[in-house]
């Protein structure tokens, strides 16, 4: 083989090479992950490639992935456009994202109790981003969590899945109205659902909603 030969074979091969990394990185853009190779297709209620027509859609569509797969989730940072407020891009992540700061430190006082630290640093996350027309994306989203995640039986726990809806508002409105306990109001529902796990919310929810 000529030189000028050899040089092309290897200048093919290291652009086939930077094609390769330029391919991981974009796809390292979509999903993180360091168990599963393709979330959408191995977790329910969640599709990285689907398209959201605005914000309420898209958190929805993430609450619900959240509650199948065990974790709680927060609203955190977002971009908006150029001499604008519309919304460019917002990431929901994890509720155990990050360190919270403590008060004590910061103010030099002491309080009579401390919360217990919950946060963790957990890296699980999503990044939507909006187009010319308003849709979302998902530009980047990262799997892992660096925690044990909530068992199934315990998932009606989770405070960002927690939700008071108007029909079984109304059921406990009118029971308590009638003189019924909350206690058993509750009871009643999560008979009806097939369990608490099912009704959606706690029974301290039902007591702070009366």
């Amino acid at each position: 083989m000529d030189c000028s030969a050899k040089r092309e074979v290897e200048e093919g091969m290291e652009e086939g090479e930077h094609e390769s990394e330029r391919m991981h990185e974009s796809e390292g853009l979509v999903h993180e992950s360091e168990s599963e190779p393709n979330l959408a297709e191995n977790f329910s209620g969640f599709n990285i490639s689907a398209v959201y027509k605005d914000e309420t859609e898209a958190y929805e569509c993430f609450c619900t992935y959240a509650h199948d797969n065990g974790f709680s989730d927060r609203k955190d940072h977002h971009n908006f456009w150029p001499n604008s407020r519309k919304i460019k891009s917002k990431d929901f992540v994890c509720s155990k994202a990050g360190f919270k700061k403590s008060d004590d430190l910061n103010s030099g006082k002491r309080k009579r109790f401390t919360r217990p630290v919950v946060r963790t640093g957990c890296p699980a996350m999503v990044r939507f981003v909006t187009d010319k027309d308003g849709y979302w994306h998902v530009e980047r989203f990262i799997e892992s969590h660096n925690y044990e995640l909530v068992s199934p039986a315990d998932r009606h726990l989770l405070r960002s899945c927690r939700n008071v809806i108007e029909e079984k508002a109304s059921v406990l409105k009118s029971m308590t109205d009638s003189g019924i306990k909350t206690v058993d109001a509750y009871a009643y529902l999560a008979e009806k659902v097939g369990g608490c796990e099912n009704v959606g919310f706690s029974k301290r929810d039902a007591y702070k909603f009366i």
